[in-house]
Protein backbone atom coordinates (compact mmCIF):
# COMPACT_ATOMS: atom_id res chain seq x y z
CA UNK A 1 0.00 0.00 0.00
CA UNK A 2 1.44 3.38 -1.03
CA UNK A 3 1.49 6.08 1.60
CA UNK A 4 1.61 9.78 0.89
CA UNK A 5 3.69 12.04 3.11
CA UNK A 6 2.77 15.62 3.71
CA UNK A 7 5.07 18.43 4.77
CA UNK A 8 4.03 20.00 8.04
CA UNK A 9 2.75 23.50 7.39
CA UNK A 10 3.03 26.22 10.00
CA UNK A 11 -0.52 27.51 10.11
CA UNK A 12 0.02 30.54 12.33
CA UNK A 13 2.33 32.56 10.02
CA UNK A 14 0.12 31.72 7.05
CA UNK A 15 -2.96 32.87 8.95
CA UNK A 16 -1.26 36.11 9.96
CA UNK A 17 -0.30 36.77 6.33
CA UNK A 18 -3.87 36.19 5.17
CA UNK A 19 -5.30 38.40 7.92
CA UNK A 20 -2.82 41.16 7.11
CA UNK A 21 -3.71 41.05 3.40
CA UNK A 22 -7.42 41.12 4.25
CA UNK A 23 -6.88 44.07 6.57
CA UNK A 24 -4.98 46.06 3.94
CA UNK A 25 -7.54 45.15 1.30
CA UNK A 26 -10.43 46.17 3.56
CA UNK A 27 -8.83 49.53 4.32
CA UNK A 28 -8.11 50.15 0.64
CA UNK A 29 -11.62 49.15 -0.43
CA UNK A 30 -13.04 51.42 2.26
CA UNK A 31 -10.90 54.24 0.89
CA UNK A 32 -12.14 53.56 -2.64
CA UNK A 33 -15.73 53.73 -1.44
CA UNK A 34 -15.02 57.04 0.25
CA UNK A 35 -14.51 58.68 -3.17
CA UNK A 36 -18.25 58.94 -3.60
CA UNK A 37 -18.96 60.02 -0.03
CA UNK A 38 -17.07 63.30 0.18
CA UNK A 39 -19.03 65.64 2.44
CA UNK A 40 -18.53 68.34 5.03
CA UNK A 41 -16.50 65.97 7.21
CA UNK A 42 -13.69 66.31 4.66
CA UNK A 43 -13.35 70.08 5.23
CA UNK A 44 -10.07 70.83 6.96
CA UNK A 45 -8.68 67.39 6.24
CA UNK A 46 -6.00 66.74 3.62
CA UNK A 47 -6.50 64.84 0.39
CA UNK A 48 -4.09 63.28 -2.07
CA UNK A 49 -4.67 63.33 -5.81
CA UNK A 50 -4.87 59.96 -7.54
CA UNK A 51 -3.90 61.26 -10.98
CA UNK A 52 -1.67 63.92 -12.45
CA UNK A 53 0.91 66.09 -10.74
CA UNK A 54 -1.13 68.81 -9.14
CA UNK A 55 -3.45 69.80 -11.96
CA UNK A 56 -6.60 71.54 -10.68
CA UNK A 57 -9.51 73.30 -12.35
CA UNK A 58 -10.05 77.00 -11.77
CA UNK A 59 -12.03 79.97 -13.14
CA UNK A 60 -10.43 82.82 -15.03
CA UNK A 61 -11.62 86.44 -14.76
CA UNK A 62 -14.32 85.78 -17.35
CA UNK A 63 -15.64 82.77 -15.48
CA UNK A 64 -14.25 80.22 -17.90
CA UNK A 65 -12.71 77.01 -16.59
CA UNK A 66 -9.02 76.37 -17.16
CA UNK A 67 -6.43 73.94 -15.81
CA UNK A 68 -3.52 75.11 -13.66
CA UNK A 69 -0.86 73.29 -11.68
CA UNK A 70 -0.40 73.63 -7.93
CA UNK A 71 2.83 72.73 -6.10
CA UNK A 72 1.65 69.60 -4.26
CA UNK A 73 -0.65 66.64 -4.82
CA UNK A 74 -1.49 66.70 -1.09
CA UNK A 75 -3.62 69.65 0.01
CA UNK A 76 -6.21 70.63 2.64
CA UNK A 77 -9.89 70.75 1.70
CA UNK A 78 -11.51 74.18 1.96
CA UNK A 79 -15.03 73.35 0.81
CA UNK A 80 -17.07 70.89 -1.25
CA UNK A 81 -19.60 71.76 -3.93
CA UNK A 82 -21.18 68.68 -5.49
CA UNK A 83 -18.33 66.82 -7.20
CA UNK A 84 -15.91 69.73 -6.71
CA UNK A 85 -13.39 69.39 -3.88
CA UNK A 86 -11.91 72.88 -3.45
CA UNK A 87 -8.38 72.82 -2.09
CA UNK A 88 -5.97 75.33 -0.60
CA UNK A 89 -2.52 75.66 -2.10
CA UNK A 90 0.45 76.98 -0.08
CA UNK A 91 0.03 80.69 0.61
CA UNK A 92 -3.65 80.77 -0.31
CA UNK A 93 -6.31 82.14 2.03
CA UNK A 94 -9.16 81.30 -0.35
CA UNK A 95 -9.16 78.14 -2.50
CA UNK A 96 -8.00 78.80 -6.03
CA UNK A 97 -8.97 75.50 -7.63
CA UNK A 98 -10.83 72.24 -7.33
CA UNK A 99 -10.40 68.55 -8.09
CA UNK A 100 -13.18 66.10 -8.92
CA UNK A 101 -13.95 64.00 -5.84
CA UNK A 102 -13.48 60.78 -7.86
CA UNK A 103 -9.84 61.79 -8.34
CA UNK A 104 -8.91 62.26 -4.66
CA UNK A 105 -8.54 60.24 -1.51
CA UNK A 106 -8.30 61.27 2.12
CA UNK A 107 -4.67 61.34 3.17
CA UNK A 108 -5.50 59.16 6.18
CA UNK A 109 -6.51 56.36 3.78
CA UNK A 110 -3.69 56.82 1.28
CA UNK A 111 -0.93 54.51 2.52
CA UNK A 112 -3.04 51.30 2.69
CA UNK A 113 -4.63 52.17 -0.66
CA UNK A 114 -1.30 52.57 -2.49
CA UNK A 115 0.19 49.62 -0.63
CA UNK A 116 -2.51 47.39 -2.10
CA UNK A 117 -1.78 48.71 -5.59
CA UNK A 118 1.90 47.95 -5.08
CA UNK A 119 1.11 44.43 -3.84
CA UNK A 120 -0.79 43.84 -7.07
CA UNK A 121 1.98 45.27 -9.24
CA UNK A 122 5.51 45.71 -7.90
CA UNK A 123 6.41 47.80 -10.96
CA UNK A 124 3.70 50.41 -10.41
CA UNK A 125 6.03 53.39 -10.11
CA UNK A 126 3.12 55.83 -9.84
CA UNK A 127 1.81 54.03 -6.75
CA UNK A 128 5.27 54.20 -5.17
CA UNK A 129 5.45 57.92 -5.99
CA UNK A 130 2.02 58.70 -4.51
CA UNK A 131 2.65 56.60 -1.42
CA UNK A 132 5.92 58.51 -0.99
CA UNK A 133 4.09 61.84 -1.19
CA UNK A 134 1.60 60.60 1.40
CA UNK A 135 4.44 59.46 3.66
CA UNK A 136 6.21 62.80 3.32
CA UNK A 137 3.02 64.65 4.25
CA UNK A 138 2.63 62.40 7.31
CA UNK A 139 6.25 63.10 8.37
CA UNK A 140 7.41 59.60 7.46
CA UNK A 141 10.42 61.01 5.66
CA UNK A 142 12.67 57.94 5.60
CA UNK A 143 9.84 55.80 4.19
CA UNK A 144 9.14 58.53 1.63
CA UNK A 145 12.77 58.61 0.50
CA UNK A 146 12.75 54.82 0.06
CA UNK A 147 9.56 54.93 -2.04
CA UNK A 148 10.77 57.86 -4.17
CA UNK A 149 13.97 55.92 -4.80
CA UNK A 150 12.00 52.90 -6.00
CA UNK A 151 9.83 55.11 -8.21
CA UNK A 152 12.97 56.65 -9.76
CA UNK A 153 14.45 53.21 -10.45
CA UNK A 154 11.22 52.14 -12.16
CA UNK A 155 10.70 55.44 -13.99
CA UNK A 156 14.14 57.05 -14.52
CA UNK A 157 14.87 60.51 -15.92
CA UNK A 158 11.68 61.98 -14.45
CA UNK A 159 12.64 65.39 -13.06
CA UNK A 160 9.46 65.62 -10.97
CA UNK A 161 10.44 62.54 -8.96
CA UNK A 162 13.87 63.98 -8.23
CA UNK A 163 12.29 67.23 -7.06
CA UNK A 164 10.02 65.31 -4.69
CA UNK A 165 12.80 63.18 -3.23
CA UNK A 166 14.99 66.27 -2.78
CA UNK A 167 12.19 67.80 -0.71
CA UNK A 168 12.27 64.82 1.67
CA UNK A 169 16.06 64.92 1.85
CA UNK A 170 15.83 68.63 2.70
CA UNK A 171 13.31 67.91 5.46
CA UNK A 172 15.81 65.42 6.92
CA UNK A 173 18.55 68.08 6.63
CA UNK A 174 20.43 65.85 4.19
CA UNK A 175 21.31 68.90 2.14
CA UNK A 176 24.04 67.31 0.04
CA UNK A 177 21.62 64.54 -1.02
CA UNK A 178 19.02 67.12 -1.98
CA UNK A 179 21.62 69.12 -3.91
CA UNK A 180 22.60 65.95 -5.79
CA UNK A 181 18.96 65.32 -6.77
CA UNK A 182 18.63 68.86 -8.11
CA UNK A 183 21.84 68.14 -10.00
CA UNK A 184 20.07 65.21 -11.68
CA UNK A 185 17.27 67.57 -12.74
CA UNK A 186 19.87 69.86 -14.30
CA UNK A 187 21.54 66.90 -16.03
CA UNK A 188 18.26 65.78 -17.58
CA UNK A 189 17.12 69.27 -18.75
CA UNK A 190 20.19 71.53 -18.56
CA UNK A 191 18.85 74.61 -20.38
CA UNK A 192 15.26 74.61 -19.14
CA UNK A 193 13.20 76.63 -16.67
CA UNK A 194 13.16 73.47 -14.54
CA UNK A 195 16.97 73.58 -14.44
CA UNK A 196 16.82 77.24 -13.33
CA UNK A 197 14.51 76.23 -10.49
CA UNK A 198 16.89 73.41 -9.54
CA UNK A 199 19.88 75.78 -9.52
CA UNK A 200 17.97 78.21 -7.28
CA UNK A 201 17.17 75.43 -4.82
CA UNK A 202 20.78 74.29 -4.79
CA UNK A 203 21.82 77.87 -4.02
CA UNK A 204 19.38 78.08 -1.10
CA UNK A 205 20.68 74.82 0.34
CA UNK A 206 24.33 75.85 -0.04
CA UNK A 207 23.50 79.13 1.70
CA UNK A 208 21.05 78.08 4.41
CA UNK A 209 21.45 74.40 5.26
CA UNK A 210 20.87 73.85 8.99
CA UNK A 211 24.08 71.82 9.05
CA UNK A 212 26.81 74.46 8.77
CA UNK A 213 29.25 71.83 7.48
CA UNK A 214 27.12 71.49 4.34
CA UNK A 215 27.07 75.22 3.59
CA UNK A 216 29.26 76.71 0.87
CA UNK A 217 28.76 80.44 0.08
CA UNK A 218 30.84 80.31 -3.11
CA UNK A 219 28.83 77.40 -4.50
CA UNK A 220 25.64 79.23 -3.45
CA UNK A 221 26.69 82.23 -5.54
CA UNK A 222 27.63 80.07 -8.55
CA UNK A 223 24.31 78.16 -8.47
CA UNK A 224 22.22 81.34 -8.00
CA UNK A 225 24.02 83.05 -10.90
CA UNK A 226 23.21 80.08 -13.12
CA UNK A 227 19.54 80.24 -12.10
CA UNK A 228 19.36 83.94 -13.01
CA UNK A 229 21.21 83.40 -16.28
CA UNK A 230 18.67 80.76 -17.32
CA UNK A 231 15.61 82.75 -16.19
CA UNK A 232 16.18 86.38 -15.23
CA UNK A 233 12.42 87.06 -15.09
CA UNK A 234 12.07 85.42 -11.67
CA UNK A 235 12.59 87.92 -8.81
CA UNK A 236 12.86 85.01 -6.38
CA UNK A 237 16.08 83.91 -8.06
CA UNK A 238 17.47 87.45 -7.72
CA UNK A 239 16.65 87.51 -4.01
CA UNK A 240 18.37 84.15 -3.56
CA UNK A 241 21.35 85.55 -5.46
CA UNK A 242 21.37 88.62 -3.17
CA UNK A 243 21.41 86.36 -0.11
CA UNK A 244 24.23 84.25 -1.55
CA UNK A 245 26.29 87.36 -2.36
CA UNK A 246 25.75 88.65 1.18
CA UNK A 247 26.88 85.37 2.71
CA UNK A 248 30.00 85.52 0.55
CA UNK A 249 30.77 89.08 1.69
CA UNK A 250 29.85 90.66 -1.68
CA UNK A 251 27.51 93.30 -0.27
CA UNK A 252 27.56 95.67 -3.26
CA UNK A 253 26.48 92.84 -5.57
CA UNK A 254 23.87 91.73 -3.02
CA UNK A 255 22.31 95.20 -2.94
CA UNK A 256 22.25 95.42 -6.73
CA UNK A 257 20.56 92.01 -7.04
CA UNK A 258 17.94 92.85 -4.40
CA UNK A 259 17.14 96.19 -6.06
CA UNK A 260 16.70 94.37 -9.38
CA UNK A 261 14.33 91.89 -7.71
CA UNK A 262 12.19 94.71 -6.28
CA UNK A 263 12.09 96.45 -9.67
CA UNK A 264 10.89 93.32 -11.46
CA UNK A 265 7.34 93.49 -12.89
CA UNK A 266 6.96 89.88 -11.76
CA UNK A 267 7.54 90.66 -8.09
CA UNK A 268 4.79 88.95 -6.00
CA UNK A 269 1.80 91.26 -5.44
CA UNK A 270 0.95 89.96 -1.95
CA UNK A 271 1.12 92.55 0.88
CA UNK A 272 3.67 90.57 2.90
CA UNK A 273 6.32 90.18 0.22
CA UNK A 274 7.45 93.69 -0.71
CA UNK A 275 7.83 95.05 2.86
CA UNK A 276 10.03 92.07 3.76
CA UNK A 277 12.10 92.51 0.59
CA UNK A 278 12.54 96.24 1.28
CA UNK A 279 13.53 95.50 4.88
CA UNK A 280 16.15 93.03 3.66
CA UNK A 281 17.51 95.61 1.22
CA UNK A 282 17.79 98.12 4.08
CA UNK A 283 19.66 95.54 6.16
CA UNK A 284 22.11 94.96 3.33
CA UNK A 285 22.69 98.71 2.95
CA UNK A 286 23.30 99.04 6.71
CA UNK A 287 25.78 96.15 6.60
CA UNK A 288 27.62 97.82 3.72
CA UNK A 289 27.67 101.17 5.54
CA UNK A 290 29.06 99.52 8.68
CA UNK A 291 31.70 97.70 6.64
CA UNK A 292 32.79 100.91 4.91
CA UNK A 293 32.90 102.69 8.26
CA UNK A 294 35.23 100.02 9.63
CA UNK A 295 37.47 100.32 6.59
CA UNK A 296 37.85 104.11 7.10
CA UNK A 297 39.05 103.73 10.67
Amino acid sequence: MRTTSFKKISVQPLLLTVLLHLSVSANAQSAIGAHNQADSTWIGQRIIMLKGRGEVSSFDKKGKTYIKQVPNIVAPVARIEGNKVWILSPGEIEPGGWVNKTNVLLLTDAIPYFTLLIKKNQKNWDAFFRRADAEHALNKRDEAIADYTTAIKLHPNDTYLYFRRARSYHARQLCNNAIADYGEVIRINPKSAIAADAYSRQASLYANCADSLQRDPQKAVAAAEKAVSLDSSQPTYLTILASAYAMNGQLEQAIAAQKKALASPNFPPGPGYRPDAIKYLEQLEQMLSAKEGMNHK
